[in-house]
């Protein structure tokens, strides 16, 4: 009988689901909060609004009841390309495949031939694994409403 690689077998325990605000808002909220992210200034209302903002499509990978992980995305609209704006996978539930996985469904649910990202250091080596095209891309911010 062949072995399941145990990341792969923890996959089959997954479900990916659509984001529900009424369901998963505090899952999503919680892990930006473990991994200090700062995204939604750690208000449960913006983070709502900005993963059901319209043309943003919000995947949750839920194991056991609990969210494990999720992938905020934007789409064109047409299919040709998508941008992954945020993947976040809880640290109990890293190297299962669940990222490979959300970035997957996002493909698949918003058909797009290609997906852009930004990505933080620590992140790389893992989209480097998923075969990508390298670019150099830039991160601006609006101009400074401080007088100097």
């Amino acid at each position: 009988m062949a072995r399941v690689p145990l990341e792969y077998a923890a996959m089959e325990n997954v479900e990916y689901k659509t984001f529900e605000p009424e369901k998963h808002l505090s899952g999503v909220f919680g892990s930006c909060r473990a991994i200090e992210w700062d995204n939604f200034h750690y208000a449960p209302d913006l983070t709502r609004k900005s993963l059901t903002a319209p043309g943003v499509t919000t995947i949750v990978a839920v194991a056991d009841g609990e969210v494990a992980g999720f992938a905020q995305i934007q789409g064109d609209g047409v299919g040709l390309q998508i941008h992954l704006s945020l993947l976040a996978v809880d640290e109990a539930h890293r190297r299962e495949g669940i990222g490979r996985r959300l970035v997957e469904e996002g493909f698949r649910r918003l058909g797009a031939a290609r997906m852009d990202l930004t990505s933080s250091d620590e992140a790389r080596n893992f989209y480097r694994s998923l075969a990508p095209r390298e670019q150099t891309g830039f991160r601006l911010y609006p101009p400074s409403t401080e007088e100097v």
